[in-house]
């Protein structure tokens, strides 16, 4: 069956409809539709509008030769063989003159062979079919002519004119409303072509062509509708708001998006009645989803309506076809409700399936677990006389719990996503709007007012120490962590978040606490091993520690694998976490890390897996060559030499950034000259123990008993006091050369035999890694000045300067563990500055550390 063609005019922007495709390239043809080549001039051609019949009048369809020569016509005009498709058309039109899209197809046949002024003559509206009760004669006629000239001409605003002055003579004719719309729309009219639209629609009823014309046309004002709501709100104009998202609704009904928008700025006017309606509205129209269903169930339960608003939630936790964030905020906006409402059980319930998603719905969730918990515990600590009932009156619901709707409006329209409850929510959006524009002042601010709306709310507190630390206020973001732990907030938090947040504030123990829970659940990320490793071990738990270190370098060998098998290795998203990680090692998760991180991990796990140990030195001319703990300096004036060795034994592991050890040792002196003892008269052994009692300062004191072996020594209690520092000290991986500067001192005071000893030395100078021969090797040349004091020689401190190199070998290292031995030489000569001969000459140190 052949039918007419319904057509929007393609300038406009309108889609064009048929169920015939040859009709559809003949009106396409003639409305100048893009895409064709060598299209044919069609200024001649009649406007498909004038085709459009009222459906009272529709003509029989065709059916037999009609049928066959109408095929026969269309199928000429759509290979372009204008010739044959004038003579079939004209054919079938002698046989069905009552068929409108027959002379269409005849006006577009004759003005692509350029027949413009026949083309004119051949249309449907130059001939009045007998019996059309529709047929316009006379001023109507000649309007209804020069407007569908006009718009062939594409000249719109004419066409809306000449088409008016149709319509007021012949206000009972569709086709000429049609006009009237089509050529509004297509002039830029659009507020007039949507009431033309609604005015033919109380006269003929909501047709389909009105409706698909009022879509197009709604939307493109709904846009603009949309954006003038979103500013009236933000102006606090609520009622004008309202009226222009109710507006905006109207113009595009199937965008969820403006019914959203809807319920928002009711909200703002506090209209719940009206909230309820909106979201009723919204889901008789379309089942949109659960998100509206939620918002539904609020209004009913803020207004009373506890039972109905159960209905709804009901609904909401059997839904699985929505996205899993939608499940997960629709089921926080309903544990608010129940909260709000006493029912605390209820709420934990609700949220119980709800693991751990690594995205922004998991601190409300925590939170919202955190505050039933709570009024349980207090609930459970009273003992009511009544059991407390669940509130049934209007506004029993505090706003402060009412959902938050956010809406970015563009060219493009609205475009709005649901949250649960957060007081806060504006300001902490505007905080990382200022962190983005790099506005640190901003951000810090804009943070304070988010804790301040939301006191109670852990995030916007994390998302405060972020703005501290990024905008170098180191200080405050660690007081403010400390003030959260304080106040047990880390209990309101994801594990993941409260671990990091214990970690700034100086809480191993309960850092390392929420790091294992999380990994217990199965949620701790491959990127936080490292930082979970760094808490158990300052927190003393060295298995745990080992394991954590040992899973993040196999996590990053897994990485560098897979980046070395891949052409292009994707990224994924990271779980969040907050800013402050102290050390994210695994970089998100995604990328390898980077050489010196990686080095300190494998340091850590050295030293946490490091129970005991033992040194072998010989020294020239003084202890104090090297730093660390050395044997007791002869009390002589002479050149001698000392050598020794130490076996230490940790009864307690490591202790993160403190130490513990006892130790045992024995050592002499030989080639005293002078007459002075020397060789196995000098024999003596001790035994002791020593701490590093501050985690950030590098003191070490000591307590030892010497035990006198040769005849020369005399037992004694030796108690010892040293200090080490610097920079650059330790084997760096990420450069060939380095800066190094270090400083040991130590004093001593023997009890029995009243004594007092010291040393310090200061080395400045360059440290190179030797790669050429092997990465374990460094060589340091340096400058140096020294000084000594001995109270049993005299009582002037010998101060020298001079010039040194030092040398060291690194051995036994893995794949966990950097190097955990060493060999070290090291000379130098100094010049005296004041004091003695002790000041001058060589000094020498070598030293093997197991």
């Amino acid at each position: 069956m052949v039918t007419g063609v319904l057509c929007f005019g393609a300038s406009s922007g309108h889609a064009q409809t048929s169920t015939q495709a040859q009709g559809e390239v003949g009106a396409a043809r003639m409305s100048g539709a893009s895409g064709t080549q060598n299209a044919p001039d069609t200024s001649g051609a009649v406007s498909i509008a004038s085709a459009q019949l009222p459906a009272a009048s529709e003509p029989l369809p065709l059916s037999g030769a009609a049928y066959r020569v109408a095929q026969d016509a269309y199928a000429a005009y759509a290979r372009h063989d204008y010739p044959t498709a004038v003579a079939a058309a004209r054919e079938a039109i002698r046989q069905r003159p009552d068929v409108a899209s027959l002379r269409l197809l005849l006006a577009n046949a004759l003005a692509a062979e350029r027949h413009s002024g026949e083309a004119s003559r051949s249309g449907p509206g130059s001939r009045e079919l007998p019996g059309d009760p529709n047929a316009l004669t006379g001023a109507a006629l000649t309007s209804a002519q020069q407007a569908y000239n006009a718009y062939d001409a594409k000249d719109f605003p004419a066409a809306v004119r000449y088409a008016n002055e149709a319509i007021a003579q012949r206000p009972d004719v569709l086709r000429l409303r049609l006009l009237m719309i089509d050529a509004a729309s297509a002039a830029g009219q659009d507020a007039d072509a949507w009431s033309a639209d609604l005015d033919a629609v109380r006269r003929f009823g909501d047709r389909d062509e009105l409706s698909l014309r009022r879509r197009f046309i709604g939307n493109r004002l709904a846009p603009k509708a949309s954006g003038s709501s979103y500013a009236a709100l933000k102006r606090g104009d609520d009622a004008q708001a309202v009226a222009l998202a109710r507006q905006t609704v109207e113009y595009e009904p199937d965008k969820a998006s403006y019914r959203v928008q809807l319920i928002d700025t009711l909200f703002a006017t506090n209209d719940l009645a009206g909230v309820q309606a909106a979201a009723s509205a919204a889901i008789a129209a379309d089942d949109i989803g659960i998100m509206l269903l939620t918002l539904h169930g609020y209004a009913l339960a803020a207004q009373g309506k506890t039972s109905e608003a159960d209905t709804d939630f009901s609904k909401v936790q059997q839904a699985h076809d929505a996205t899993q964030r939608n499940q997960r905020i629709a089921r926080v906006i309903i544990a608010d409700v129940w909260i709000a409402e006493g029912e605390a059980q209820r709420a934990l319930d609700l949220l119980a399936p709800l693991k751990t998603n690594g995205d922004d719905t998991d601190p409300p969730i925590a939170l919202r677990r955190y505050q039933a918990r709570q009024l349980l515990a207090k609930a459970s600590s009273q003992v009511p006389a009544v059991a407390p009932a669940r509130a049934v009156t209007a506004q029993a619901i505090d706003p402060a719990r009412r959902p938050v709707i956010d809406c970015t409006v563009d060219q493009f329209g609205a475009s709005c996503d649901v949250y649960a409850a957060d007081p806060g929510f504006f300001a902490a959006r505007a905080s990382a709007a200022a962190t983005t524009a790099k506005d640190r002042t901003g951000a810090v601010g804009y943070a304070r007012e988010a804790v301040k709306a939301a006191p109670d709310d852990p995030q916007h507190r994390i998302e405060l120490i972020d703005a501290l630390s990024a905008a170098g206020d180191a200080k405050s973001a660690t007081r403010e962590a400390r003030r959260m732990i304080d106040a047990g907030m880390d209990a309101a938090m994801p594990d993941l978040s409260a671990a990091y947040i214990a970690q700034r504030a100086g809480d191993s123990r309960l850092a390392y606490e929420h790091f294992r829970r999380a990994d217990e659940a199965g949620q701790l990320p491959a990127r936080a091993n490292a930082d979970a490793g760094y808490a158990a071990w300052r927190a003393h738990r060295n298995r745990d520690a080992a394991k954590y270190f040992e899973r993040a370098i196999d996590a990053n060998t897994a990485v560098d694998a897979t980046i070395a098998t891949s052409a292009a290795p994707t990224t994924s998203a990271a779980p969040a976490v907050p800013k402050e990680v102290a050390n994210d090692a695994l970089n998100g998760g995604n990328a390898p890390v980077t050489p010196i991180a990686l080095n300190d991990i494998r340091s850590a796990h050295a030293d946490v897996t490091r129970n005991w140990g033992f040194n072998v030195s010989m020294n020239y001319r003084g202890a104090g060559i090297q730093p660390g703990f050395s044997p007791s300096p002869a009390q002589s004036t002479s050149n001698n030499w000392q050598t020794g060795v130490e076996a230490y034994w940790r009864p307690f592991g490591s202790l993160g950034d403190r130490m513990f050890e006892v130790y045992a040792r024995g050592y002499e002196s030989f080639g005293v000259k002078g007459g002075s003892p020397s060789g196995a008269d000098t024999l003596q052994a001790a035994v002791g123990a020593r701490a590093k009692p501050f985690s950030q300062i590098d003191a070490i004191v000591a307590f030892e008993r010497i035990i006198p072996i040769g005849s020369s020594v005399n037992p004694d209690w030796l108690a010892r006091l040293a200090y080490s520092g610097g920079f650059g000290t330790a084997r760096r991986v990420d450069v060939p050369s380095w800066w190094t500067a270090q400083i040991y001192a130590e004093a001593g005071h023997y009890l029995n035999g009243d004594s007092t000893y010291a040393t310090t030395n200061l080395e400045f100078g360059r440290t190179f890694r030797m790669d050429r021969y092997s990465p374990k090797w460094t060589v340091f040349p340096y400058a140096v000045i020294g000084a000594d004091y001995d109270s049993t020689v005299d009582h002037s401190i010998p101060l020298g300067a001079g010039i040194g190199i030092s040398t060291r070998y690194w051995m036994r290292d893995s794949m966990y563990d950097t190097p955990r031995s060493y060999i070290d030489l090291s000379v130098q000569y100094r010049l005296k500055i004041t004091g003695d001969d002790r000041a001058r000459g060589v000094f020498f140190g070598a030293t093997y550390s197991y």
